[in-house]
C-alpha cells in the first residue's frame, strides 16, 4: 500500500525552486560559509524512484555534487552526510516520506527529512536541533 501511494505522487523528477531557511540549516549543520553560500545558490533535481520491488531510490544532483539515499521502508541504512556517520530509519506515515537520520558520534545532532506532495509540488521539510528548513519542488515534464 505504502509503495503503491510512493509511486504514484513521489516518482519522478523535481526540481527545487524556492527554499526557507536552508542556509541556517546548513549552519546548523556544520557546513563552512563558502560551501553554504554556494549550495544557496545551486538548482538541484530530486529524482525518486522504486526499484526491485520495495526499494526507494532518491537521488539528488546539482552542479558540484551528487547524493543517492537506497532504503526499503522500516529498514535502517548507512548515510555519510557531510563526513558524518549517520544511520538512517525511513517510515512512510501519513502519505509522508519520512527519515530520521541518528548520528553515530553522539557529539553530531541527529537529523529529519520528511517528503511530502502537497498541491502537485514536493516539499522537503529538514530539522536539525531547532533549526527547520523547508524545500520546494516543482515536478519537471518526462522529456527533461
Amino acid at each position: 500500500m505504502a509503495m503503491d501511494e510512493i509511486k504514484n505522487r513521489f516518482v519522478g523528477k523535481w526540481k527545487l525552486y524556492r527554499s526557507e531557511n536552508f542556509e541556517d540549516f546548513l549552519g546548523e549543520c556544520g557546513v563552512n560559509f563558502f560551501v553554504r553560500k554556494m549550495a544557496g545558490m545551486a538548482s538541484p533535481v530530486s529524482e525518486i524512484s522504486v526499484k526491485e520491488g520495495d526499494k526507494v531510490h532518491i537521488t539528488l544532483v546539482t552542479s558540484f555534487m551528487t547524493q543517492e539515499d537506497c532504503f526499503s521502508l522500516g529498514e535502517e541504512f548507512d548515510k555519510d552526510m557531510r563526513g558524518n556517520k549517520m544511520v538512517g530509519k525511513p517510515s512512510f506515515e501519513d502519505g509522508k516520506i519520512i527519515i530520521q537520520y541518528t548520528p553515530k558520534d553522539p557529539s553530531i545532532k541527529p537529523q529529519k527529512v520528511t517528503r511530502e506532495v502537497i498541491n502537485g509540488e514536493l516539499v522537503q521539510t529538514m530539522e536539525i536541533g531547532d533549526v527547520v528548513c523547508k524545500r520546494f519542488m516543482k515536478r519537471m515534464d518526462s522529456e527533461v
